[in-house]
């Protein structure tokens, strides 16, 4: 494959929310391309492209795979991308390396939650679309109900090319609307059928459609239609062609995956109105900048006359084989033993071996060129999202942003801590929207992704790779302390033991500051009774003693520390003396000026349809929280919220429950409000048995 001129390529990603027979189409497509010698399934365990085993125990994809075919001398390269809520993030790694986009659409299911967000992100990345609507051959598709919705959910002109001949089990064949023919597929054959005339009017009032949709996105056609000229097929091809590059409508296939009707005339279809990398470089070219100066962009072309360069597309990790980076060749060739430069990393890198996947299994070449999808073997400092390139000819790529995780975890190692942390960062190099990272606040390690599904495979896939186990629990809320008074008091230390001694005395003053000022320290020692070396001592004393406070040990903020009077000894003070007279003043301090206890307030913005309102503002108050404003959002309403911290650990799993895995949200951390009283010695209780 790897001998094939760009323009005689296709980097296709598939795309389709869950259930809605990618798999069962992509088996079909490779069985008809003699890529596979049967068409294989999830459920069977012989999934062509399925690599991990919790896809088959749960029957779902959980990662992008990458899979190649080879139809009348072009290769399509397959992005293969997962359909569910809990992993569809994962697909905005894939799509900066693909130049089109085959979108799939169930005629049982419709257009599902998960399609509209997939559906965004194509038209986020300007990626040229086609649409197949499978099982047509289901007994309960709804072809006709699906055309309509597709129209009006994804804000996206579309229709129909090939119309189903019946549907369901009377479901027989496609008729492509350009010629009028019928098509059908039996026993490893496409034939040509009869298209019943009972299908005549039906034909004639899509065609109209198509043909105005293709006229109306070219002006040297559209001149022509409404001057009475009949367009030609091949100019309807041609214009279908700009159509799709351009991204003015939504052209509609169909057919089915299990039997296979329909599936040859998408392979073709894919060939002639999706781009090749050379047509994507007119289109949308890939522009880097220079590592050394952002102001100075850079535009590859594909072409193996060109520097090399290339975006890591995915990372897998095998404790037994290593380490895999997927790329797209965007630019130049590489090869076997060849030393690249990690524009991202900043490091140097040297290529191991060079594969063509399909799936989990690997074919060695020697080099990738332009244009390509494979993978390199043991680059050792590149992640998901890096840019490799020529050390000489040095650029970088614009790095691809995920959604917030939704769903946190402190994890604590079930047996050999460097084990646990080794695989949890080797799982986060395989699947960038999960987070594995230390909270400075508590010291956790915490575990974050976009579902508890999401959290719990990933753990199944750390016990299975890399023999780790862990225990979940709730992060810790990192409460504050602060005071309520000003008061005025002494800090003094006095011990004589023979010889030095040590002596320091000093009187502060504190008081409460607004809310979210910190800590400020002045000093208004004046004539010297304390000696300016000692002031600085003082200050660091009382810092270390803020870290922790009376009521339950946790940082007090917001106050203003005076030092005000004060006296030393000429031999037996130092700056070790002051810091402790500093802590000493600053803990009688907090102790008189009435103590409190603060909570961290979050500030959210949940994403979810006009069904879900009303549970999710009643959970929110249920959680002492608010609701700030609302407002229509695309297709949905975007609610935004405070809430305390502490009521909302377990908000992703809640929310996912509310919307039926639907709902997204982000948080951070807006400010502290005072801990309410009836709640303080449950929270002091529960420091005390950490």
């Amino acid at each position: 494959m790897t001998n094939t001129l760009p323009q005689n390529m296709r980097n296709i990603s598939f795309i389709a929310q869950g259930g809605a027979g990618k798999s069962a189409l992509i088996e079909t497509m490779l069985f008809m391309a003699h890529e596979t010698e049967r068409c294989g399934s999830r459920d069977k365990g012989n999934a062509a492209l399925t690599t991990e085993p919790e896809e088959q125990q749960h029957g779902i994809d959980i990662t992008s795979h990458v899979g190649h075919l080879t139809w009348n001398g072009v290769d399509i390269h397959i992005m293969d991308t997962p359909g569910y809520f809990s992993f569809l993030e994962s697909t905005r790694g894939v799509l900066p390396g693909c130049d089109g986009a085959l979108l799939i659409i169930s005629a049982v299911d419709g257009v599902k939650p998960e399609t509209k967000r997939l559906w965004k992100m194509l038209q986020e990345f300007e990626i040229p679309t086609i649409g197949f609507i499978t099982q047509v051959d289901d007994p309960e598709a709804k072809y006709e109900e699906t055309l309509l919705e597709i129209s009006s959910t994804l804000n996206s002109t579309s229709t129909p090319v090939t119309l189903p001949i019946g549907s369901g089990e009377a479901f027989t064949g496609v008729v492509e609307l350009f010629h009028g023919k019928g098509r059908t597929y039996s026993k490893g054959k496409v034939s040509e059928i009869d298209v019943p005339d009972s299908l005549t009017d039906q034909i004639a009032t899509y065609k109209t459609s198509l043909v105005e949709q293709i006229a109306e996105a070219d002006d040297e056609l559209i001149e022509k239609y409404l001057e009475g000229g009949e367009l030609t097929s091949d100019e309807l091809r041609k214009g279908l062609k700009n159509a799709v590059l351009n991204r003015n409508f939504l052209p509609l296939f169909c057919g089915s995956g299990v039997n296979g009707i329909g599936v040859e005339l998408l392979i073709e279809s894919v060939i002639e109105y999706l781009p090749s990398p050379v047509e994507r470089d007119t289109l949308k070219p890939f522009i880097g900048h220079d590592p050394s100066d952002e102001n100075r962009l850079i535009t590859r072309r594909c072409s193996d006359a060109e520097p090399f360069s290339a975006i890591t597309l995915k990372t897998t990790i095998d404790r037994f084989s290593g380490k895999l980076s997927v790329v797209r060749v965007v630019s130049g060739k590489a090869g076997h033993n060849e030393a690249i430069y990690n524009a991202t990393q900043g490091s140097k890198e040297k290529i191991g071996n060079v594969y063509i996947l399909q799936g989990n299994d690997f074919v060695q070449v020697d080099s990738l060129s332009a244009g390509d999808i494979g993978a390199f073997a043991k680059l050792e400092d590149t992640h998901t999202g890096d840019t490799l390139c020529s050390d000489k000819d040095q650029i970088k790529y614009p790095c691809v942003s995920y959604t917030q995780p939704l769903v946190f975890h402190a994890v604590e190692a079930d047996g050999d801590e460097e084990k646990v942390s080794t695989g949890l960062h080797k799982l986060v190099e395989e699947d960038p929207t999960l987070l594995y990272y230390r909270e400075p606040e508590t010291g956790e390690s915490i575990l974050a992704g976009m579902s508890q599904t999401h959290i719990d495979i990933a753990l199944e896939r750390l016990n299975r790779k890399f023999s780790g186990t862990v225990k979940l629990k709730a992060p810790r809320v990192p409460y504050r302390e602060t005071i309520q008074k000003k008061v005025q008091v002494q800090g003094k230390l006095k011990k004589q033991t023979g010889g030095h001694g040590q002596f320091a005395n000093c009187w502060i003053t504190l008081e409460p500051l607004e809310r979210g000022e910190g800590f400020l320290f002045v000093d208004q020692i004046t004539g010297g009774i304390i000696p300016k070396q000692y002031i600085p001592s003082i200050e660091k004393g009382i810092r270390e003693a803020m870290q922790k406070g009376p009521l339950g040990g946790y940082p007090v903020v917001d106050c203003k520390a005076v030092v005000v009077d004060g006296s030393f000894h000429k031999v037996d003070s130092s700056d070790y003396a002051f810091q402790t007279a500093g802590s000493m003043a600053f803990q009688a301090a907090v102790e008189e000026a009435g103590p409190v206890l603060l909570e961290p307030i979050m500030e959210l913005q949940i994403l979810v349809g006009d069904e879900a309102i009303g549970e999710v503002v009643k959970d929110i108050s249920s959680r002492r929280g608010r609701i700030l404003n609302m407002a229509p959002k695309d297709d949905r309403q975007e609610i935004h919220a405070e809430a305390p911290y502490a009521e909302l650990l377990d908000y992703g799993a809640v929310l996912s429950s509310l919307t039926a895995g639907r709902g997204l949200y982000v948080m951070h951390q807006s400010h502290y409000n005072e801990l309410p009283s009836h709640l303080v010695a449950s929270v002091i209780k529960g420091k005390e048995e950490e």
